[in-house]
């Protein structure tokens, strides 16, 4: 198994069972270690498909260490966490980052509201990721509906020696 994925999956064990006091220690002094890996994805672009299983490891660790930071730091953590998340859209793990900024929107709308207010750059790429995947799912999804026509079509008739039509 991945080294990466035995860590943090250590850490998610750790933020999950751990005494209140201690968590926080331990979320303080993995915290930086955590983000970096975070951040990476930033950089990389595309994800790759063996990055995906870290990745979606890494967004439900996002989702622990907001439900256990203070509410006025919720603001911080969307403002770290959605830039990286609209940078992956596109690529292997743009289904799992799309699901995470609704759960975001849906959890916490005031604090995305005012992330986005100040930076509509953010607010931009996000809208025109969406409107990318809808296009490319919608080139997919046409392809398929004329080649099941063309089966419907393609099916044998068979021609009946009787006319059924005054059939009562």
């Amino acid at each position: 198994m991945n080294s990466k994925l035995t860590s943090l999956r250590a850490f998610k064990t750790l933020i999950m069972s751990c005494d209140s006091v201690i968590r926080t220690r331990y979320i303080k002094s993995v915290a930086p270690s955590f983000f970096e890996v975070f951040f990476a994805y930033q950089k990389v672009s595309p994800v790759r498909e063996d990055d995906l299983t870290v990745l979606k490891e890494i967004l439900s660790i996002q989702r622990l260490l907001l439900s256990n930071c203070l509410p006025n730091t919720h603001i911080h953590m969307i403002r770290l966490i959605v830039p990286v998340l609209i940078s992956v859209l596109g690529s292997a793990g743009h289904a799992h980052c799309l699901a995470e900024i609704t759960y975001l929107t849906q959890t916490y709308p005031a604090e995305v509201r005012t992330m986005f207010g100040n930076q509509p750059h953010l607010k931009q790429q996000l809208e025109t990721a969406i409107r990318s995947s809808a296009a490319k799912a919608q080139a997919q999804a046409t392809p398929s509906r004329l080649s099941s026509s063309n089966v419907i079509s393609a099916a044998p008739k068979i021609a009946l020696k009787m006319d059924f039509s005054n059939f009562k």
